[in-house]
Parts: C-alpha cells; structure tokens; sequence
C-alpha cells in the first residue's frame, strides 16, 4: 500500500559518552528535498552521509532531520603508549631544530598530539553511533508515513466508488437520452428543411447525433478507475502515476459533460470526488 508524504519519526539512545537523539520530519514534495540541523562540527562531516541514509529509506518528501548529542560528562581521554609516542616525536624535533623546551612544553605539545589521535577514534565512533539513531528514526518515520498512507487509500477508494457507481448509472441512462437526442434533432431538421427534407438530411442528423455517445469515454474511464485500484494496492511509490491518472480521468468526464450536458449533475459530482482524490493523492509517495 503506498505512503503518505507527511509524518513524524522519534529516535533517541544512550551510549557510554553521550545521549543522541533524531527527530525527522517530512511533508510532501515533488521531489526529495532535506534539510539537516544538527551541531555544526557533526554535520561538516557527516552531511553527505546523513542524506544518503534518508534518501535510501525515501523517493520523495520534503525532510527535516534534527541531531542532538548530549555529553554526560567533560572527559580527557589518555592514551599511555599514544603520549609515548608523541613525547618521542616532539623531542626528536626539537632536537633537529636545536630547542630545549622544558619538560612542561614537551608534554603540552605532545598531549596535544595524543589528543588529536584519540579523537579521531572516537569520532569513528560517535559517526557510527549517529548513523544507528538516524536509521531508526528513519524507520519510525516511515512506520508513520505507512499509517498516514492507509488512511489516505482508504479515503481514496471511497470517493473512486462513487465516481464508479455514477458512470454506471450514466452508462445505464445514456442510450435513452441519446435516443431522445435523436428524435429532437430529427424533428428540429425537419421543422427548417420543410419540403426539402430528404433521405440525407436524416442519415446527416443522425451522425450529429452519434458524436454525442460517450461510450469510449465511458470505457477510458471505467479503465482508468480499475488501474488506479491497482495502483493504490502496490507497497511502492505511485504518486506520480496516481497524479496522472487524475488528469486523464478528468479529460474524459470533461469531454462527457460537453457531449452529453444532460449529465451535468453526474459530471459535477465525479469533478468533485476526483478533485479531493487528486488533492490527496499529492500526499502520496
């Protein structure tokens, strides 16, 4: 069954270090825009990765993607073997360069080297720990988009089976109006031609007559309802193809209405369902 394009989705986990929680939100969309807000130092590495991620739960939707990190505490990670190492790499450059730093320097620089390793683990880390958050509030909110989506199928089908039920009763009456239709525009001719009504002004009123049958548009249409029912069943993205079915829908009870003016009320009414259809079927994946 498809999916809405508007819902909410909630995720939110405790790790060692740090709380993070995702909140994603979406609206309809003829394509797929998202917008990210998040901490800043996060988001200049992971942006890409958190749209892709988006993108390979959805086809289409207007997204916002909320990030916050809470940290438990301020922490200084050590590394013994890491500052060894860093103590080892600053003394050997100090001593190409000549320098004699004090003790104090040599471990300021090279914590600060030790630091900049650790972080860079951890940040592989908190990177897969935000990804895990962002999928499963991805799943929330396609969960919730699922719900939405049923709710608007339903309504759908509603209003396609009373667009159903009134060609069926236009198919039922339209032989006897045409009929009638006949009958008055062979009267009328006869009424101008008088004497000079022939053979050939009767066969040229009754072709007047037939351009007014709308049984193919009958046919297009009964075949346009059966194939959005389809539609409407699949677990994919139909939107686009929902839309367009709207259109040719409306094409031919446009053109029944203009040949046939005496089903006005049933042409109304169908307008009308198809235009609430139409409208949420914007909403729809």
């Amino acid at each position: 069954m498809p999916y809405s394009m508007t819902g909410f989705g909630y995720a939110t986990k405790d790790f060692e270090d740090y709380e993070i929680t995702v909140r994603a939100k979406s609206v309809n969309n003829k394509g797929i825009d998202i917008s990210i807000k998040g901490p800043r130092d996060i988001l200049f590495f992971m942006d890409i990765d958190i749209r892709n991620i988006v993108k390979s739960f959805f086809e289409r939707g207007s997204f916002q993607i909320f990030i916050n990190i809470k940290y438990r505490q301020p922490k200084i990670f050590m590394d013994i073997e890491n500052l060894k190492l860093a103590v080892d790499t600053v003394k050997k450059i100090m001593e190409e360069l000549n320098l004699k730093p004090s003790d104090d320097k040599i471990y300021e620089l090279a914590s600060g080297i030790s630091s900049e390793t650790q972080e860079q683990v951890l940040d592989e880390k908190l990177k897969k720990d935000i990804i895990s958050v962002v999928e499963e509030a991805c799943r929330a909110l396609k969960e919730e988009r699922k719900k939405e989506g049923e709710k608007l199928v339903e309504d759908i089908k509603k209003r396609l089976g009373i667009i159903e039920e009134t060609v069926l009763k236009i198919e039922k009456e339209k032989e006897e109006i045409l009929k009638k239709a006949k009958e008055k525009i062979t009267e009328r001719v006869k009424e101008l031609l008088g004497e000079n009504y022939s053979e050939r002004a009767f066969i040229e009123a009754t072709l007047l007559a037939d351009k007014m049958d709308i049984t193919e548009e009958i046919v297009r249409l009964k075949s346009h309802i059966k194939r959005f029912n389809e539609l409407i069943l699949l677990d994919e993205p139909v939107g686009r193809k929902l839309d367009f079915l709207c259109q040719e829908m409306l094409r031919e009870i446009n053109t029944m209405g203009t040949k046939m003016p005496w089903f006005s009320q049933y042409t109304v009414e169908m307008k009308t369902q198809l235009e609430k259809i139409r409208q949420q079927v914007q909403n729809i994946e």
